[in-house]
Formats: C-alpha cells, sequence, structure tokens
C-alpha cells in the first residue's frame, strides 16, 4: 500500500533525498561596486598618444594600455551619470581637454536599442560560484551589457539576457571622439598597420552577471516538486548574443537541477577562442518532475522553435550541439531518433483517434510518441547519462518524495481519461505509462520498463554521439562494476558512440570538473 506524505514533512524528506542525489545546481552571487567610479575628467591626453600608438601598429606599455583603459571606463561611466541626471547632454564628457562630445557606434553589437543597462566589469565582484575566471587583458574597456526581451526576440528569459561587451575609445579626432562597442565573442582582435590588439574582454564576469538573476527561473527542490510554478517558463533560452554565423550548442540538466549546473563548464568554454567564436550558447530549462517522454516532446518543440527564430533572424540552418547531463541526457537522445506506429502498439491496443480525449490531449499524447529525428542535430554528448536508470531512484527517501511531485494537472487529467476508458485499450508497458502518477525519479529507476523498453532506442546513424562518465570506484573494482556514486557504468555506457571517456575520480558531476570540461573542449572542436 502507497503512503501519502503529509506536506507539510516535505522539507525532511527533501533533505533525505538531498543526501542520496547530490544537486547538481550552484548558486551565484555577485555584487556591483558603483563607488570605484572616478568623478575626475577623462584624461584624453595620454589616452590620443597611447590611440595613436596603437594605431601605428606598436605595442603601448603597460602604463599607458592601463591609461587609455581607464579613460574608455570613465567614460562609459560618465555617460551613465549623464543618462541619470541631464538626457540632454547625454553625449557631453568632461575631460583633461575641456568639454567634448562623443559619438556611439556599434560595430558588431546587435540590437543596441534593446540594451537596457551597461556595468564595467571592473566594477562586478564574484562572491561564489565559479573555480576560475576567463578573461582577455587586452584594448578597450571590458562590459556586461543586459538585453530585454522583446516581441522581435523572445528568445531571452524574463530577467534578461547579459553578455560581454568591449568599449574601445577612437580617437583619431580626439576633440570629436567615437565610443565603439565590440562583441568580442565575434571579433576578439583589432587589426592595425599589420599587427593583432587583443580586446579586453572578461567573459566570466558577464557570465556571472547573467546567472545571479537567471537562477531563480529554475530552482532545484522547487523545480522538482512544483511543476505548475515553473511551466510557463520551460524552453530554450540563450546564454550568449545572437549571432548567426554560429552553431547552436544547447545545454540540458538533469533531475534536481538547474541550468545553473552549468555555470562552470560554459565559463570554461568561454575561455577558448576557438569555442567562443565558433558557438552560441543556449539552456534548457524544466521542471524535473515531470515524465521523461513528455519533457522530451518539449525539448523537440522548443529546439524547433529555437530553428525558426534563428531563421527568421536571417541565420542559415546550422548544426546543433546538446549536452545533456544525467537525465538531460536522455532527453538530449530523445530528440534524435523517431517514435511511430510501432511504438504506440507497445502502449495501446487501439489507435489514438479512437480514444476519447480532448483535442488538446490527443496532440500531447502524439508529440509524445509520434516523433522523428530533429535533423538539425548533429552531435550530443552525454554527460553521467543512466540510459538504464539508477538504482538511487529505487531509495526509500526517493520513494517518499515522488508523492510529493505536483505533476503538470492536463496529464494527470489525461491519463485519468485513458484509464477510465478502460484497461483494454493498454498494454501493460501501456499501464506504466499512462497511470495518474509517472514521476521522471520512477521512470530512472532500472526496473521501470518505459526506461529500458521505451526510451532505449538504437543511435541514430547520422548523429555522433560521446559519452563523459565518471568513477568514484577504488582502482580494483572492475570498470563494468564501477560507479560515479549516482550511476553506474553498466548504466552510462552505451554502445556505438564515437567516444567514450571514463574519469577515474569524478563523482556525478563528470560535467563540472576539469577533465570533464576538457572532454567537452575537444568534442566541441572537432570539425
Amino acid at each position: 500500500m502507497k503512503t501519502r506524505v503529509d506536506r507539510t514533512g516535505w522539507l525532511v524528506v527533501a533533505a533525505a533525498f538531498g543526501l542520496v542525489l547530490p544537486s547538481c545546481a550552484f548558486r551565484v552571487k555577485v555584487r556591483e561596486e558603483w563607488n570605484d567610479r572616478s568623478r575626475k575628467p577623462i584624461e584624453l591626453t595620454e589616452a590620443s598618444r597611447v590611440w595613436e600608438t596603437v594605431r601605428g601598429g606598436e605595442s603601448p606599455d603597460k602604463a599607458g594600455l592601463a591609461a587609455y583603459n581607464k579613460a574608455v571606463r570613465r567614460t562609459v561611466v560618465q555617460i551613465g551619470d549623464n543618462w541619470a541626471t541631464s538626457k540632454e547632454e547625454l553625449a557631453a564628457l568632461h575631460t583633461s581637454e575641456g568639454e567634448v562630445y562623443l559619438r556611439v557606434c556599434s560595430v558588431n553589437v546587435d540590437a543596441v536599442e534593446s540594451l537596457e543597462e551597461i556595468v564595467p566589469a571592473d566594477f562586478l565582484k564574484i562572491r561564489r560560484g565559479f573555480r576560475s575566471e576567463s578573461a582577455v587583458e587586452g584594448l578597450g574597456a571590458s562590459l556586461l551589457v543586459k538585453q530585454v526581451r522583446t516581441e522581435a526576440d523572445p528568445m531571452i528569459p524574463a530577467t534578461g539576457l547579459w553578455y560581454p561587451v568591449t568599449a574601445v575609445l577612437n580617437l583619431d579626432q580626439p576633440a570629436k571622439p567615437v565610443l565603439a562597442l565590440l562583441d568580442p565573442t565575434k571579433r576578439g582582435k583589432l587589426h592595425f598597420a599589420g599587427r593583432e590588439f587583443p580586446l579586453s574582454a572578461n567573459y566570466t564576469a558577464a557570465l556571472a552577471r547573467d546567472l545571479n538573476d537567471r537562477q531563480f527561473q529554475f530552482e532545484r527542490i522547487s523545480g522538482l516538486l512544483s511543476f505548475e510554478k515553473f511551466a510557463d517558463r520551460i524552453g530554450l533560452y540563450r546564454a550568449t548574443a545572437f549571432d548567426p554565423a554560429k552553431r547552436p550548442c544547447l545545454f540540458v540538466h538533469g533531475v534536481k537541477s538547474s541550468p545553473t549546473t552549468w555555470n562552470e563548464t560554459i565559463n570554461r568554454l568561454y575561455g577558448v577562442e576557438a569555442v567562443r567564436e565558433r558557438y552560441e550558447f543556449w539552456h534548457f530549462g524544466y521542471p524535473t518532475g515531470a515524465s521523461i517522454p513528455y519533457m522530451a516532446s518539449r525539448l523537440r518543440e522548443s529546439i524547433r522553435e529555437m530553428v525558426e527564430f534563428r531563421r527568421s533572424q536571417g541565420a542559415p540552418d546550422a548544426p546543433i550541439t546538446l549536452i545533456g547531463h544525467s537525465m538531460g541526457g536522455l532527453l538530449a537522445k530523445g530528440v534524435t531518433v523517431s517514435s511511430g506506429e510501432a511504438e504506440w502498439n507497445q502502449l495501446f491496443t487501439v489507435p489514438l483517434d479512437e480514444l476519447p480525449m480532448s483535442e488538446q490531449g490527443r496532440e500531447i499524447l502524439r508529440k509524445m510518441i509520434y516523433f522523428e529525428p530533429v535533423e538539425e542535430v548533429e552531435r550530443v554528448i552525454f554527460c553521467a547519462t543512466p540510459h538504464r536508470g539508477s538504482k538511487l531512484a529505487e531509495n526509500p527517501a526517493a520513494r517518499l518524495l515522488v508523492d510529493l511531485i505536483d505533476l503538470p494537472s492536463y496529464l494527470t487529467q489525461l491519463s485519468t481519461g485513458i484509464l477510465n476508458y478502460g484497461t483494454d485499450a493498454l498494454t501493460p508497458l501501456g499501464m506504466e505509462f499512462t497511470r495518474d502518477r509517472i514521476t521522471s525519479i520512477e521512470q530512472l529507476s532500472p526496473k521501470a520498463r518505459i526506461t529500458s523498453e521505451f526510451l532505449n532506442k538504437p543511435l541514430n546513424p547520422e548523429v555522433s554521439y560521446h559519452s563523459i562518465i565518471g568513477n568514484q570506484s577504488p582502482s580494483r573494482v572492475p570498470l563494468e562494476k564501477s560507479s560515479d556514486g549516482v550511476v553506474v557504468y553498466s548504466s552510462s555506457h552505451l554502445d556505438g558512440v564515437d567516444s567514450e571517456l571514463v574519469i577515474p575520480g569524478s563523482d556525478h558531476g563528470v560535467h563540472r570538473n576539469d577533465a570533464g570540461i576538457a572532454e567537452i573542449i575537444r568534442i566541441l572542436l572537432l570539425p
């Protein structure tokens, strides 16, 4: 007999489950320190000398470069002060040469009109969330800019999107300076007189500022237990500025997690010039308690929306890479395979059109069972993915937690309607598929037939697959019996993948450790 836990005690159960399945989402904390800004006049004389040196193809000395970059940063701050106090004099600068008027231009920063905030990267202090810094010392002032969601660009979180921009002060005519804005992920260097000059950029600061705002978009425990609270936030959201020339790289988190699990991973990817210039990063966020086939259908739908959005913005179709951690790997695999009549017959004994249900319910069921691979997906990277389930899903704390998960109301109603129609319409596997409370945790059990028989399909030969697997077991334990503490090797291993890397000493968070990130980088740089 199943015992339902009183919701007043959910914290106790959740805490117990947390001991069983460590969280893979990490809080980020930052602080802006605008008190560091200087109100002194901008030193244009020294900045102009340095600019002349650079334009001539010579490298400035360290002190000169610092003076130039400080002048650029103070220019940005003065514009901000002007905006706050006297918009009529927005372009008026107080400099060592008197008052001059500035012109601002965008070199390759798109949608400048939708930028809401600009913060010098120097003013941001990262308190928590990152082990390393991905930054480039160079010419100009590293900035963080916030782009807001618009009707024309709905694939930005409600909190907005922060990304790095570099400001360079063109002083060809010191009395008429021009502040040029550049996206360092698109163009990381300036060329003068046959020489390359790297642009200043602090990628970690931009990522930290962004995640500081969006980390509550999907929460760990709440996102597992309360589907309806997060239902309107499900989808793909950019983590970087839009660039039609780049390839989309999508990150899919696992159960009891959120997009912040990828903070250190993306931070390190930002630090590799060839990666940041090739890829546009996206997060798929979702409440993690709902059934795996349903969330896989939402991921497929979100990818198609992303493809259509990019096309509408003039981007050519580009190959897509998916990187899935834990259960996120199962969702990623689900968009690369097909399902149809044979799978339906595994579950039901009558055609879909004969089941009495609303058109909305019929469409949901159709998307879960009848689908084709998303043809744009070229590569999938599995990180600690439980292809054959995890025994931790059978832990008593996990089983108690299952009863606390609020599932999508329309799925519950759909299941109830099918069951009321009569069990004769269902196969034994269909009974498991449609019973009124089927959660992701139950489907992650190695004993769940829906996982072993319905989700495990042959790999798509048109897609390149790669596995990264942790191994916490002592060296004396055979590989076949090893585990990352959550998933055993026999579950995370897949025959037929293009590469497999087992990382000794790694726990379930293999996507966040140095060796795992290095392997992700290697795969992303493949032709």
